[in-house]
């Protein structure tokens, strides 16, 4: 349900949560009477406060009790508006209980339907935040990885050299089931937040060699349940041992780039292999096996160069991935040799989020300022570069943003000047804090001269295109 949808649906103000203001899917009431949204307010909470946001008043109970009456108004609501576009909320269910969980915990441990057991713990960690932590601190961990251990015994099985030796139907049934309770494990680990304790049950060789196999061999799912977990173990920025070790893995970064190659048809893999490749290029002698395998192609193409590319968080980890490697003179090669890359990441800055703007804008600035020749500057200047950057250095953006800007400018307006541009058409690329007349005058400071002066010395025409609101 996007908000465009919701704002043309008017949502009546007793359906919004007070901490989110958007429509409420879980209602739930506290001990002062006021209801929110469950998500909105067990973050509240989590963030340490002890107040009801609302009235402000100390809160002597955190128990939470459904509004079922506000959340089937709400369901009415929705339903009467299907015409707009609201799509109807479903029912929420109760949160996972802590005693069931472990009873669910030990057998898994005695086998006693365990796989049963492993997809309800699954799907109980993929309803909620709270349920996530319960499961955490039901000690789920060496149980789901001492399942994830039994892969072993599989792996000699599917992986056995003797193509001659056939398995019996009963073990082919026994090995399909030891894979879906694998499957079942990873998939619950992968959404569980990972401390150093919980981290060092899944780190050893035999583990990460496991986790490895299920990326490059595994189903669809269970190769974007690898890679997540492979980003949140990665994620800690101390542990570069770790980082180096999954890198060394045969064949792990071909996986990530396997699944990168996907792109947008594949929105949760190519953002679970993204992140993997942040987390493990952070350590500088991992970058070169990154490139090695190919994945500054793969970036460029399926995901820069995509029309239909979206998704802010692909784009922004994308191009975070290329900063990091265009910091190395292998990485910036990479780039430069790609068709269509420098206007690839010049065409993100300001059309993207502020974020991918100055990832995009590092990224350029390692290349340009290391370029062997003028041909790559030359490019950068032709794709608009020039103008954005007028732009930037009179915006909100960050500090760093608006740094890398100014370096870029004075780095290409030699560029600039020697090129002779027939038409150079100012456009207020900003919504707001700015007017044309300021950035024209910025624009003719920079260059040194009035207007006049500016066309005859460069041979521009520049004129005024404002933009329709």
């Amino acid at each position: 349900m996007t908000p465009t949808k919701l704002e043309i649906a008017n949502i009546p103000p007793y359906f919004r949560c007070p901490i989110s203001l958007n429509l409420m899917s879980d209602p739930v009431s506290l001990c002062t009477g006021i209801t929110y949204d469950r998500v909105s307010i067990e973050r509240w909470f989590d963030d340490g406060n002890t107040t009801c946001p609302a009235t402000m008043q100390h809160v002597h109970s955190r128990d939470l009790t459904p509004n079922h009456t506000l959340r089937r108004l709400i369901q009415e609501w929705c339903v009467k508006n299907l015409s707009q576009g609201v799509e109807r909320i479903p029912t929420p269910k109760q949160p996972a209980d802590l005693l069931q969980v472990q009873h669910s915990l030990q057998d898994i441990t005695d086998g006693y339907m365990r796989l049963d057991n492993l997809q309800r713990l699954h799907s109980l960690a993929r309803e909620s935040e709270k349920n996530r932590r319960c499961v955490l601190e039901a000690g789920a961990v060496p149980v789901l990885a001492s399942v994830l251990a039994s892969l072993q015994n599989v792996r000699l099985n599917v992986d056995q050299d003797d193509p001659g030796e056939e398995l019996d139907k009963d073990s082919m049934d026994m090995m399909s089931e030891s894979v879906c309770e694998c499957e079942e494990a990873l998939g619950t680990l992968a959404l569980l937040p990972m401390n150093e304790k919980n981290r060092k049950a899944l780190t050893g060789p035999t583990q990460l060699d496991h986790i490895k196999w299920f990326l490059v061999k595994g189903s669809s799912e269970s190769r974007v349940y690898a890679a997540s977990l492979l980003g949140n173990l990665t994620a800690v920025e101390h542990d570069v041992e770790f980082k180096l070790a999954v890198a060394s893995q045969d064949l792990l970064l071909e996986g990530l780039v396997s699944l990168l190659k996907e792109g947008n048809s594949n929105p949760k893999g190519a953002i679970a292999s993204l992140k993997c490749f942040v987390a493990i290029c952070s350590a500088r002698k991992n970058r070169l096996k990154a490139i090695d395998v190919g994945v500054v192609p793969v970036l460029v193409d399926k995901i820069l160069l995509m029309p239909d590319n979206s998704d802010n968080q692909i784009t922004e980890l994308a191009v975070c991935v290329l900063e990091l490697l265009c910091a190395c003179a292998e990485g910036r090669a990479a780039v430069c040799d790609r068709p269509l890359a420098i206007t690839a990441l010049v065409k993100i800055v300001l059309r993207q989020s502020k974020l991918a703007t100055e990832h995009a804008l590092a990224a350029l600035w390692s290349v340009c300022r290391s370029a062997p020749d003028a041909e790559i500057q030359l490019e950068a200047v032709r794709a608009g570069l020039f103008t954005k950057l007028l732009v930037l250095v009179q915006s909100d953006h960050s500090p760093r943003t608006k740094a890398i800007s100014s370096h870029l400018l004075r780095l290409l307006q030699n560029t600039w000047r020697e090129n002779s541009l027939e038409c150079f058409i100012v456009k207020p690329l900003w919504k707001g804090a700015l007017d044309t007349q300021r950035f024209f005058c910025f624009f003719l400071f920079f260059l040194g001269g009035t207007g006049r002066e500016i066309q005859r010395k460069y041979s521009v025409t520049i004129f005024f295109s404002s933009r329709k609101k």
